[in-house]
């Protein structure tokens, strides 16, 4: 397939970064509820849908992208405001589990169900078909990104840095 005319690559990064941000907006406006953010809220989905049973911080990390500190941040908020909690390992303390609390529970059906609307929503601006070849696109550049971290000669734990001061704000 040929690239229109006068395409460039940065206009379809930038598009996706105007994806990103339009998504974290409509977060906001759909999914806040009370004294906690959307971003806040579609976190808590994620748990509730993907661990219900609890998780822990280093597995979030990979399955979510977010640095050890910005997932720090925004679980600390969450327990703050007694939606999640952490459960210590008998054999080894510093392992903490991290479960939904009673209130998250309680809540978690209104916020799963605001969810989905918001996910429907979105999506349907996409037929099926087209779904499946954005979940590929979106797989590929993902890809991409884990060749050229694996392939950077830079001290890892700058990089990771870097991402926790520009996401930290996010959350």
């Amino acid at each position: 397939m040929k690239m229109p005319e006068g395409f460039r690559k940065e206009e379809l990064l930038f598009m996706t970064k105007k994806i990103g941000l339009n998504l974290s907006a409509q977060l906001e406006l759909s999914l806040k509820s009370r004294s906690i953010t959307g971003v806040q809220v579609y976190f808590l989905v994620y748990i509730l849908r993907h661990h219900p049973n609890g998780t822990y911080l280093t597995v979030l990390c990979r399955e979510i992208g977010l640095s050890k500190a910005t997932m720090s941040a925004l679980i600390k908020k969450l327990r703050e405001k007694d939606y999640l909690y952490f459960h210590e390992e008998p054999d080894d303390v510093r392992k903490k589990k991290i479960l939904p609390t009673a209130k998250l529970i309680a809540e978690g059906d209104e916020f799963l169900q605001k969810a989905g609307e918001l996910e429907a929503q979105i999506c349907s601006a996409l037929d099926p078909q087209e779904q499946v070849q954005l979940w590929n696109l979106e797989k590929k550049l993902i890809g991409r990104f884990a060749e050229m971290d694996q392939n950077e000669k830079t001290d890892r734990r700058y990089i990771n840095s870097e991402k926790s001061i520009t996401t930290a704000g996010e959350v």
